[in-house]
């Protein structure tokens, strides 16, 4: 049965070394397992250093946030063959440094994670997509001096997720060794309603959480560690904001181990469960592999581990194909899954500067 996607890719293009386009829309098409899928451009627009994408929900607009100073949110829409795109608006943030978007829990905001600014903005977007105005800004400057891994600790949100049967947002913050969690009000601003403490020197930067958030799981940047939080099963005290009373709300890490089997260093970027939860694939930035850790146990184990382009910033999955955008490496790998293990499908795509991959819906 032949996949065919469209899939976007966007990367650095001004700052430091960045050789990349913008944004390049990207065809894909595979008849799976004993096939060589293809990946083949569609059209490029440029655009100063895109540092993560997202779709909406129905595919046809794009959001891009752009790691400039000060960031910029940018729609366009898409042709529905993937031949063409159109910006549509873009809007000035209050901070600089941007790397994450996501979709609230109010639908018609987006939330960024300033890396540099240290904030989380919220934005809102009109009926067209379009982002109009910040209506909120978390300064996770103000919780400087309750943790973090070194004598000068500085905030570094690096990511916003929702989390699966809460209400919840959870924002791994790289500076304060901590996961910050929201709650979104009515009027689309965020309100802190907890905390997750990793552990000192971990330095937190991507979550991927089970479909009931029974287990989240951490990529540790600095320590080159996977952690694991499970849920807990104890009441909490009354004291606790609403958002988190229940034993569905809080979490505690019970397991950390390597990511990578490899020597030396390694900055640990991006991790997502497979679609069946049974295992978790890591990116390992100075090993350059990907590594697939299987969740059968109590704890996550290294199964398997194959390298990829250098600087393996994100990847994202597409059946059982991986796609993985390594910044360095100026290319795709396109990996297939079989079971635990992972082997090369194609060769490598050219992609100068990739960051980030988004497929659409």
């Amino acid at each position: 049965m032949t996949t065919t996607a469209l899939l976007a890719a966007g990367g650095y293009s001004r700052s430091g070394s960045g050789r990349g386009p913008g944004i390049t829309l990207l065809a894909l098409s595979d008849d799976g397992p004993g096939s060589v899928p293809a990946l083949r451009p569609r059209a490029t627009v440029d655009l100063p250093d895109p540092s993560f994408l997202l779709w909406s929900e129905d595919g046809t607009v794009l959001h891009a946030v752009l790691e400039t100073d000060p960031s910029r949110v940018v729609a366009l829409r898409v042709a529905p063959d993937g031949d063409g795109m159109e910006i549509l608006g873009d809007l000035a943030l209050r901070g600089g440094g941007a790397c994450h978007l996501a979709r609230g829990t109010d639908p018609s905001t987006l939330l960024v994670a300033q890396y540099g600014a240290g904030t989380v903005e919220t934005v809102r977007l009109d009926a067209e997509g379009v982002p109009r105005e910040t209506i909120d800004v978390d300064d996770h400057g103000e919780h400087e001096d309750r943790g973090g891994h070194g004598a000068e600790v500085r905030a570094h949100p690096h990511q916003v997720v929702r989390l699966p049967g809460t209400a919840l947002l959870a924002v791994p913050d790289l500076g304060l060794d901590r996961v910050l969690l929201y709650g979104q009000q009515l009027d689309g601003t965020i309100d802190l309603a907890g905390e997750i403490p990793v552990g000192r020197g971990s330095g937190p930067r991507h979550l991927a959480a089970d479909h009931e958030s029974e287990q989240l799981h951490l990529s540790c940047e600095l320590s080159g560690m996977v952690a694991t939080a499970v849920r807990s099963a104890s009441t909490p005290p009354r004291s606790l904001p609403s958002a988190l009373r229940g034993p569905s709300r809080r979490w505690g890490v019970r397991s950390m181990i390597p990511a990578s089997a490899r020597p030396g260093a390694n900055a640990v970027s991006h991790l997502e469960l497979t679609a069946d939860e049974s295992a978790l694939l890591v990116a390992n930035r100075g090993p350059d592999t990907l590594s697939v850790l299987s969740l059968d146990g109590m704890r996550p184990q290294l199964v398997a581990e194959v390298e990829v382009g250098a600087h393996p910033r994100h990847f994202t999955q597409v059946g059982d194909l991986v796609l993985v955008a390594a910044q360095e490496g100026d290319r795709i790998d396109v990996l297939r899954r079989r079971g635990e293990q992972l082997e090369p499908a194609a060769d490598p795509v050219t992609m100068p500067s990739v960051a980030c991959l988004a497929v659409r819906p």
